[in-house]
């Protein structure tokens, strides 16, 4: 049975739905992939940033055993 007017204008019309449906995901696509890479970037430099300062932290701060064993002896 051939295909009427009708049925291909229907099927048209399915086609430029997906098309557009298709232009709006890659767009939100192309945006998330935006957006995680500015996260993936602060996060990097947030983790660079904790472990400088863990790394003064260790140098210049006394540790929790220090600070509990300085409490035991101003108890005795």
């Amino acid at each position: 049975m051939p295909a009427t007017d009708a049925d291909i204008a229907r099927l048209e019309q399915r086609i430029t739905e997906l098309e557009v449906k298709l232009a709006f995901q890659e767009r939100t696509i192309d945006d998330l992939d935006a957006v995680l890479r500015g996260f993936t970037t602060r996060v990097e430099s947030l983790e660079r940033e904790l472990s400088r300062l863990r790394g003064a932290a260790e140098g210049s701060a006394p540790g929790t055993a220090d600070v509990l064993a300085a409490l035991d002896d101003d108890d005795e």
